[in-house]
Parts: C-alpha cells; structure tokens; sequence
C-alpha cells in the first residue's frame, strides 16, 4: 500500500518526508547523498540491516540498476558502483529501513580533501578518510593529483594509513584514460596495497596485492568496433603465483548482418593457461525472421568442451533452438527446444518443449501456461510443467471482482518431484474498499514464492483502514512462522494521520512485535511526528519511546530519542 499524497500552498508532500509515516517495525523511507571520493565504494549509508530491493538509486537524474550500475550490502549499509563516484559528484540512495532490525551506522565515514595547489589542468590535494570507531579510528592520509585535458584524464593517489606510526602502511594507485577524435580510446590502472593496509574497498583495492590494467578500443563508424584488454593481479605475499588476462575482439555490424570474434586468455595460479574462442553470427533474414549462430571452444590443459548454438526466431510466436556440446571428457550432449505463443483478445498461451540427449539416455521436458479473461470481473490462469522422471508442477490462478470494490487473487503451485520439491503453495489476497472511507485488506499464504521459488514460511495479515476528511487511521496486524520450525513472530499496529491544516501534518503510531520460540519476547514502539511547510523548506519534529526485547537490552528500559529534520521542498 503505497504513501499517500497530500496538496499544501501548491507543493506536493510525500508523507513520507514528514518521517511520521512509518511506525518503528514498519519500513520508514530514508534518503541519503553520497558525496563521491574518486572510487567506486563501498560507500556507507546511514542505517544498516535495511529492507531488500528497497533502494532508489539516482546518479546525475539517472537512475541506476541494481547489480548492473552498482551492488549493494543491505547487511552492512553498504553501496559500491560500477564506475568512481568523482569528486564533487553526488548520488542520491533511498532505501527502507525495517524497525526493530536497521540499526545506524555509529562509526564515523568522513572524507577528508582539502586542494593544495592547481597548476594548469593539474590540481594537487591533501587526500584522506576518517573511519572506524570513535574513540580508536582509522585514519588514511596523503596526497593526491589529478589532471583534466581535452581527451585525457588521469589521477594519482597516495596515502597512508594511520600516518603517526614510523611502519605506516601505504596505499598507491595510478590511473589514466585518454580518447582521438579518430575513434581510438585507451587506458590504465597500477594499484598496490601494503598487506598490513587492512581494508581497502573504499577505495576499490584489495590489501595484499598489486594489480594493472590496461586496454585499447578502436571504433572509427558505427559499424566497426574492435577491442583489447589486458590485467594482472600479483598477490604480495610469497610462494602466491600472479595471475594474468587478455581479451581480445571485433564486432562488426551491418544492416541486416552482425557477427563478433572474441578470445580470451587466462593464465591462473597453479592451473593450466585456459583458452576460450568464441564466435557468432544474427542474421536478420526478414522482418519477421532472424537466426542467431554461436561457436565456442574451451581448452584448458587436456580438456577441450566445444559448444555450438543455434537460435531461430519467427515473429514473435515461434522460437527454435539446437545446441550442442562436445566434452572430451563427459562425451557430447545435444539439447533441442520449441516454444510458441499465441492469443486472442481473451486467451493467452504458450508451450514450451525440450529434449536434452546424452551419449547413454535421453530426457524430454514440457511447459505449458493459459490465461483466460473469462468475463471484466473474471481472469483465471494455469501451467503445467513437467520433466520426464523428475516430477512436474501445476499452477492454478484466479483473480476475480465479485462485487463492486472487492478484489480477490488465489493462486495454487503443487510440486511433486519436481527441482526435488514435494509440497503445496498456496496464496489468498484481497483487497475489499468499503463505503464511508474505510477499507480491509490482507493476505493469507502457505509456503509463499519468492523470485518463483516457494519459501518454508506460513503468513497471515490485516488491514484495516479508513479516510474522512483531515484523518488517516490504520490498524494492522501480521504473524508469520517458520515452518518446521518453532519460530512465530507477530506484529500489532495502530497508526494515526490528520492534517491540522493546510500547512501543517501530525502522526502518531504504536507498533508491538512478539517473538515466540524458546522464550517469549516483546518489543513496543510509540513515535509522534509533526511536520510543517515553511516558504520553500519543511520543519519536521519527531519523539520516539522504544521498550526494546529482552536478548538486546536486559534492563528493559524504554529508550527515548527525537531529531529535527529541516529540508528543501523541490
């Protein structure tokens, strides 16, 4: 259930910037600017433990994908991208925070950058980091040079850590990139960290190694693009053997034809030199056919696996595909597969068929899914999967409207066999919007799926909720139990919205979580929360009283705590 929204003095309030929203045990919406420091991370968040796959991450008003722009530690409250977060650059990370579970990141991150001198395109700056616990922290100090052409870039960095000491370990990383106006791009990377460094992710360096890296591209149209990598990582401790990549490739691209060729070499510690040679093809024969070829082949010392794949796609209905492998050691195996879709304005389907071949037995798979609407009020779907004697699955759904403002979804999965599962998944939701305001909602679950897969977990929530003029009130309550398990964690929730007037929100909320297992816990929350809209800024006043359980705090004293918040509304 998403936040409302509320119009004030012509400004769109999210309720969510009121921190009055939440209640401690729900997820409260926090926003954090990270100021970047010329790596990739990792970066420290405000709070740790914080909701999975809550994050938002904006970087220059583009918003960045997870495990693609950047990767994320939701234990630690830790971010790292993809490429160094420049200095003077911000990324914008918000994220949900789960109460009785996010705790904040006590120990100090502060960055340390002060500009010494600037000669032409080079700048040279007192460079450091504050980390660690207060009272014993880390320090990291030096110096740092960067330099910024047309065309060119580059950046040197050295520092020490804990600089006070005469044997103060020392962190060193060169790096340099550079582009023509003919299409040629290149680059280089040296680092080497002192093994008594201790940790260097902050920096995107690992202690204990020195690496380099360097690469050369050539791209002169549209069509041409060729490619040259290379790296070495050298572990710094004795009797550890270098390891060393090279990557090489073309791809070239026409109207109606594209094919790309690519080696990579890897010579690793104490294995033999692996070799892999890969090739395709995808040839657009028409608007409603293209082909798709890949051969590759890997060698490492006396084994050899060649793989060649065939891909044809016929519209958007039909796909054909083949494959085979020939492993000089495992002996060949052939895997063949069609799938089709197809529909009316009421009726979607597909069917899947497989059959994989080995040199001593053959396996045959099967999938098929429907979906009906059987009527505006009615949808109703299934799907059958299947693999020859490894079990198979069925799927039922229906989502229905019986009568006016009530929605009900149940859905059905039974495993018998199947990826070695033998239980039942079963879901029921419904969302009932009553006259008056008022609204009932929740869902009961059995063995819930999660990213497709069924998880050991029984669920049961409600929710009830009603809306009049200036007031916002919701009462809630959830238990969920560990199945197999004697774990069973409740949650009671009252909460408490009203607009005192056009400028002004109040919040209130109590929250009480039980745990039962060995022992019975209890942990309590109250939070009140006022919210204020000034001439282009929000004032936001909060008071919390926390009685916390007892495995965290023995006493059971309630803990107290408020925060002001002054912000800028865009």
């Amino acid at each position: 259930m998403g936040y409302p929204i509320y119009r004030m003095r012509g400004a769109t309030w999210t309720l969510w910037m009121a921190c009055v929203m939440a209640p401690v045990g729900a997820q409260e919406l926090v926003s954090d600017t990270v100021a970047g420091r010329g790596v990739a991370g990792p970066y420290t968040l405000t709070w740790n433990r914080i909701a999975e796959r809550s994050e938002i991450v904006l970087l220059d008003a583009r918003w960045l994908v997870r495990d693609t722009d950047y990767w994320i530690d939701y234990a630690a409250g830790q971010i790292r991208f993809a490429q160094p977060l420049r200095t003077g650059q911000t990324a914008r990370v918000s994220y949900r925070t789960q109460a009785g579970v996010s705790q904040r990141n006590t120990n100090p991150d502060i960055a340390i950058e002060t500009e010494l001198g600037r000669f032409g395109s080079a700048a040279f700056s007192l460079r450091g980091r504050l980390t660690g616990d207060p009272n014993r922290p880390t320090t990291d100090l030096g110096l740092q040079a960067t330099w910024r052409e047309q065309g060119r870039e580059g950046e040197a960095l050295y520092l020490f850590r804990n600089p006070q000491r005469d044997d103060a370990p020392s962190l060193m990383q060169i790096r340099s990139q550079w582009r023509t106006e003919t299409g040629w791009q290149g680059g280089f990377r040296f680092s080497r960290v002192d093994k008594d460094f201790g940790d260097a992710r902050a920096y995107g360096l690992t202690s204990g190694q020195q690496t380099a890296e360097a690469n050369l591209l050539y791209q002169p149209d549209r069509n041409l693009r060729t490619r040259l990598q290379w790296s070495l990582l050298e572990p710094l401790q004795p009797n550890q053997a270098a390891q060393q990549r090279w990557n090489a490739g073309l791809d070239y691209k026409l109207e109606q034809i594209q094919f790309g060729l690519e080696r990579q070499i890897a010579e690793l510690s104490n294995q033999p030199t692996q070799v892999t040679d890969r090739a395709t093809v995808q040839l657009q024969l028409s608007d409603a056919m293209r082909v798709q070829l890949e051969q590759q082949t890997h060698t490492q010392g006396e084994r050899a696996v060649q793989q060649t794949q065939i891909r044809t796609q016929l519209g958007q209905a039909v796909e054909l595909r083949h494959r085979t492998i020939d492993d000089s050691q495992q002996g060949r195996t052939e895997v063949s597969g069609v799938g089709m879709r197809f529909g009316t304005q009421t009726v979607q389907g597909s069917v899947g068929l497989e059959q994989h071949w080995r040199e001593d037995s053959q396996q045959r798979a099967a999938q098929v899914g429907v979906q009906a609407q059987l009527d505006p009020r009615l949808r109703i779907g299934g799907e059958f999967e299947a693999t020859e004697s490894a079990g198979q699955m069925r799927e039922y759904q229906i989502q229905a409207q019986p009568v006016d403002g009530l929605s009900l979804m149940l859905r059905q999965r039974e495993y018998d066999g199947l990826r070695g599962l033998n239980l039942r998944s079963q879901h029921l939701q419904w969302d009932w919007r009553l006259s008056g305001g008022l609204s009932l909602s929740g869902q009961v679950a059995q063995h819930p799926l999660h990213q497709g897969a069924p998880q050991p977990l029984q669920t049961e929530q409600y929710q009830l909720r009603w809306r009049g003029g200036a007031w916002d009130v919701e009462a809630g309550y959830l238990e969920q139990s560990q199945i197999g398990q004697p774990l069973t964690e409740r949650r009671y929730m009252l909460r408490l919205r009203t607009q005192i007037d056009a400028a002004t929100l109040l919040g209130l909320s109590y929250q009480q979580s039980e745990w039962e297992r060995d022992a019975f816990l209890r942990e309590a929350a109250v939070k009140l929360g006022l919210t204020r809209q000034l001439s282009g800024f929000y004032l936001s006043l909060e008071a919390q009283m926390l009685l916390p359980r007892a495995d965290i705090q023995h006493s059971q004293r309630p803990n107290y705590s408020g925060s002001v918040r002054l912000g800028i509304q865009f």
